[in-house]
């Protein structure tokens, strides 16, 4: 990571473009020239602060993951009831889903083995967070005292592996339908429908 005090308004200039047509045209199609061209800085400037394209994703994977994680923890620290809780966390995986495109999500979890295996440790490290606020909630009162939280550690680990699976990928085109998909199968075994919402 580039040290704060290193940041630089070209710096986040870079990183923001790059986000940006990664998001819209997926990691594989766009150049380190199409970047620097958009965000109206040099390749100089690019790589006194980016080593490559690798490092590149790397930062923007990165970037996303904080963001996620830190916006869990805020919905988790919250004064509210647990279901409202889940229903802002399921917001929050909606609308990141929504702005991603299929393309996008393919070439980010398969651009290099280096970056497969840290999406998957920090996804692993963002269940076990999950996990243990389900266990309290769970203590609480606030989701079923049935439950066993064991099970639903290897479920969800078994839903993020089959996020990967090109025959789910052919069926949900919309990372957004898939997200949506995916969380009401997880979420409705852990509080159950609204009513209203059936």
């Amino acid at each position: 990571m580039v040290p704060e005090a290193e940041i630089s308004p070209k710096y986040t200039q870079l990183l923001a473009t790059a986000e940006d047509l990664f998001m819209r045209f997926g990691v594989k199609r766009v150049t380190v020239e199409e970047i620097c061209r958009t965000a109206n800085v040099s390749k100089m400037t690019f790589y006194k602060y980016i080593a490559n394209k690798n490092d590149l994703v790397m930062k923007i994977m990165e970037k996303l993951m904080d963001e996620g994680q830190g916006a869990f923890d805020r919905i988790m620290a919250s004064d509210i009831p647990f279901s409202d809780k889940m229903d802002q966390f399921i917001q929050m995986k909606m609308d990141y889903g929504n702005r991603i495109s299929m393309d996008f999500y393919k070439d980010f979890i398969g651009y290099s083995p280096e970056v497969r295996e840290i999406v998957m440790s920090r996804s692993r490290d963002s269940q076990k967070i999950m996990l243990e606020a389900f266990a309290e909630a769970q203590q609480k009162g606030e989701i079923r005292a049935d439950l066993d939280l064991r099970f639903m550690a290897f479920i969800l680990g078994k839903l993020i592996e089959i996020g990967d699976d090109p025959a789910l990928q052919q069926l949900f085109p919309e990372t957004g339908e898939l997200t949506r998909q995916w969380l009401n199968f997880f979420m409705f075994g852990l509080i159950g429908q609204k009513a209203g919402n059936e």
